[in-house]
């Protein structure tokens, strides 16, 4: 069966907005449905149909444009009516609730285009799991797990918590309340032992488990990386370009975490990466840092980095994705 893809619904004159959310799909490498399957002359209802056939998520960008066509309230009538799970990324800064197709409204807004992407590869992966009939449920891999597995998982849940909603490191605002916070970085950690648990066993795969992480001040990161602990992964911390690059020498890692200002450079962490992409070290690397602007993002990704963020829930979701590709 054909892979579960995205469905961006989306008013043709939002085409660099429907771009976007393409280039983080296409960075987390999800699939998705593209315009130009649609064939001219077609029936839409049945074209339609075997779109709704082949998604597990609707993305739907918001804009005054997108709410005026008709064009994109059949795509979203199509999606509600299957009870397919539709993202309402808001585009449009001025979009305001009462302006959205009356099915949406109420519904979760996201105007952070990196979470809108993050959700709908999880929905994706949770769709191709579920249509599959692989793997055990979460209720039944808490159920198998030991004692000392399950009080691992709740100290890694809660260090993501405490990453999250503001730290040393800083907080991005959530307004979401506790519980619901608890609930979601819960389902990161379970996913994150999901994937640990595949690596094979056996010395020679222990780099799979094992990252390094570069900052000058470890302590302001000692809650992620419990969180990463908690699903099995090791560190080695290194506090300077230098250092890291001597241990990148000597030791093998399934991913790279940094910083990106140290006392060295305040663009020590593009320093890093270039000097280990230089020597050909072409392990995944991730900047985690004060900013995540697009402009960041793009020079950081030009320069041949895998990710980068300043929330703490999706350097969980890259580090995961990343070490998925391993097994």
């Amino acid at each position: 069966m054909e892979a579960l893809k995205v469905f961006i619904s989306h008013s043709f004159d939002n085409e660099l907005e429907f771009e976007n959310v393409v280039d983080w799909l296409e960075h987390l490498g999800v699939p998705y449905w593209r315009p130009t399957e649609m064939k001219s002359g077609g029936s839409l209802r049945e074209q339609l149909r075997s779109a709704v056939q082949l998604c597990s998520v609707c993305v739907f960008v918001a804009t005054r444009k997108s709410v005026e066509s008709s064009w994109c309230g059949a795509e979203l009538g199509a999606f509600w009516g299957a009870g397919i799970p539709i993202i309402v990324y808001v585009a449009d800064p001025q979009m305001s609730d009462d302006l959205l197709p009356q099915i949406l409204q109420g519904d979760l807004w996201e105007r952070r285009l990196s979470r809108v992407a993050f959700r709908a590869a999880e929905l994706v992966k949770q769709a191709q799991v579920a249509d599959e009939g692989a793997g055990l449920s979460p209720t039944a891999r808490i159920s198998s797990m030991t004692v000392q597995q399950f009080q691992k998982f709740v100290v890694g849940a809660f260090s993501l918590v405490e990453a999250q909603v503001g730290n040393e490191s800083g907080s991005r605002g959530d307004d979401r309340d506790l519980t619901s916070i608890a609930s979601d970085v819960a389902g990161r950690i379970l996913r994150g032992a999901e994937v640990t648990s595949r690596i094979s066993e056996g010395e020679s795969e222990d780099w799979k488990r094992r990252v390094l992480w570069v900052d000058d001040r470890p302590l302001n990161n000692r809650h992620e990386r419990g969180a990463f602990e908690s699903f099995g992964i090791e560190f080695a911390l290194a506090s300077s370009t230098d250092e890291a690059v001597e241990v990148l020498e000597g030791e093998r890692f399934a991913a790279v975490i940094s910083d990106m200002g140290r006392p060295e450079s305040p663009r020590a962490g593009y320093e890093l990466l270039e000097k280990i992409r230089d020597r050909g070290n072409v392990t995944p690397f991730f900047l985690y840092s004060g900013s995540d602007s697009p402009r960041h993002r793009r020079e950081a990704l030009d320069r041949g980095a895998q990710g980068v963020t300043n929330v703490a829930d999706e350097l969980i979701d890259m580090v995961t994705a990343a070490l998925r590709e391993l097994d």
